[in-house]
């Protein structure tokens, strides 16, 4: 407005000076009342009113919508098993990986994050012919399928603060896969909450968090409230009751299944961006197994050969509650070793990780299979305890590995090992993997993996190798008769090596 003012005023003054005529000086005079009523109009805007009217509209086009991210991944896997009593198996698998993540903050105490995702083999698939539990929900999108879209995560975050103590609480489909530890050899730089060592499967629940950083000092400090279900007592709608032969009520109470439910606690004890140092301590109530009450057409075709084939069985069957979990882990990480003492040193990464599982049976049976020598060859049997045991079992695990600076600018190197004890129990279901979770490995498990950068961070490629070495069988099955560890080197049909080796392209945005 003053640029336009101030020329007006220099040409009345000059043209003043230069003896203008009555009638100019009569537009003059109008000039000035208008440019009076122009001040005045000014005055009464209230300038910071419309600033803040402007925030408020960029604001709401900001946060009024869902902001998507892209991550999806093109790779070959070879995977190889050495099985006792067999010839080795193998295969070579072209699979596509889809993540479709999505957030939104509507106002500032408050967000939604969540993902979709699709994994799946190339072109058509026999899976589900072959697996009975292939869309069990705690791995439903983290193994190789179909191209069905299915949810990852889903959940809401309210936060605030309580005097020093900031605060959130969260319910829906947690972010419970590729958690601490496990987002460095998966090449993501923020981990899900869990520690992977002993937590990484799909389920849904609630968390609540507090911070303590400010309250004591101590750089990092949290303490994180989990509980989470994973698998629910219910019928479906238009479920039949085999009894009545008739239709039961809707989603009432099943009876044949239980609730298994878990209720867990996260500490991070510190965290100053060099070093981490975090626990976790769950309690896993119910846990199942097979209850197997049928069996269709199975018996062995040569009963003088105990290698020999079996024709196709039909289970029939639900899941029986055989006791309780309680595990834990502790977990350190150092981002940069030492204190300047080499460019190198400074960009390596090494953790080490101890966890635990202890179980608790309660008495209950669940009808299992077991070889007989006569027909049809195998028999239903009441199996009581846990892992193959009416005891109390304690088992154990360690976890290290390091990652490098790899030969050019951007590239990582990473090796990791880990080591389960006879009765190690992890919930490692959705570890991205497709030989089954190397740290839930009753044996010895190595990887070696590189991440290149092909296109910055949007387009990377990655060569990895997992090659395990089992000890006793049932590492990653269920908690009852089927996870009973028995020695590989005797038992027919056990798989005594497995190895992936992995080539990916991964395109993130």
């Amino acid at each position: 407005m003053k640029k336009f003012i101030a020329p007006l005023l220099v040409g009345a003054a000059l043209t003043s000076a230069f003896g203008a005529d009555e009638s100019l000086k009569q537009e003059i005079e109008a000039l000035k009342a208008q440019m009076a009523e122009l001040k005045s109009a000014q005055a009464k805007v209230n300038v910071e009113a419309l600033k803040n009217q402007l925030s408020e509209v960029k604001a709401h086009d900001a946060g009024d919508n869902i902001k998507w991210t892209v991550d999806f991944r093109t790779a070959y896997d070879y995977v190889d098993y050495k099985i006792q009593g067999s010839e080795k198996e193998d295969n070579g698998i072209w699979t596509n990986k889809l993540i479709l993540g999505m957030a939104s903050q509507p106002v500032d105490n408050l967000v939604f994050k969540g993902s979709l995702a699709a994994y799946k083999a190339f072109g058509q698939n026999n899976v589900a012919n072959t697996s009975y539990f292939q869309n069990f929900d705690w791995y439903d999108s983290q193994k190789p399928n179909d191209s069905t879209i299915r949810l990852r995560e889903a959940y809401f975050l309210y936060f605030g603060d309580l005097g020093d103590v900031h605060y959130s609480a969260s319910f829906g489909r947690r972010p419970s896969v590729d958690g601490f530890l496990a987002n460095l050899r998966n090449d993501n730089e923020n981990p899900a909450s869990p520690i992977s060592h002993n937590i990484n499967m799909e389920f849904d629940g609630a968390s609540f968090k507090f911070d303590f950083d400010k309250v004591t000092g101590i750089s990092g400090l949290y303490a994180k409230l989990c509980l989470g279900r994973g698998f629910s007592d219910t019928t479906g709608a238009y479920s039949m009751n085999m009894n009545t032969m008739g239709f039961n009520p809707a989603y009432i109470n099943d009876e044949n299944n239980p609730d298994m439910d878990l209720a867990g606690l996260i500490i991070q004890f510190f965290d100053n961006g060099q070093y981490k140092l975090m626990a976790n301590y769950f309690i896993a109530k119910n846990m199942m197994d097979m209850n197997i009450h049928g069996i269709g057409g199975m018996y062995m075709t040569d009963p003088s050969n105990p290698f020999g084939s079996l024709t196709a069985m039909t289970p029939i069957y639900n899941f029986k509650d055989v006791g309780d979990m309680t595990g834990g882990a502790l977990s350190l990480q150092v981002n940069g070793i030492g204190d300047g003492i080499s460019d190198f040193l400074d960009d390596s990464i090494f953790f080490l990780s101890y966890a635990f599982s202890q179980t608790d049976p309660n008495g209950n049976a669940a009808k299992g299979m077991m070889g007989t020598t006569t027909p049809p060859y195998m028999a239903l049997v009441d199996m009581p305890g846990m892992l193959g045991s009416t005891d109390k079992k304690f088992g154990s695990s360690i976890y290290t590995g390091v990652q490098v600076p790899g030969i050019m600018k951007g590239q990582r190197l990473g090796l990791e090992y880990n080591h389960g004890s006879k009765y190690w129990r992890s919930f490692t279901y959705g570890e991205d993997t497709l030989v089954g979770s190397k740290l839930a490995a009753r044996g010895d498990a190595y990887e070696i993996y590189y991440i290149m950068p092909v296109v910055g961070k949007n387009l990377t490629a990655q060569l990895s190798y997992v090659y395990i070495d089992y000890d006793y069988t049932g590492s990653d099955t269920f908690f009852g008769w089927t996870g009973t560890p028995m020695d590989v080197s005797t038992m027919p049909g056990a798989v005594k090596t497995a190895q992936d080796l992995r080539l990916s392209l991964r395109y993130r945005y």
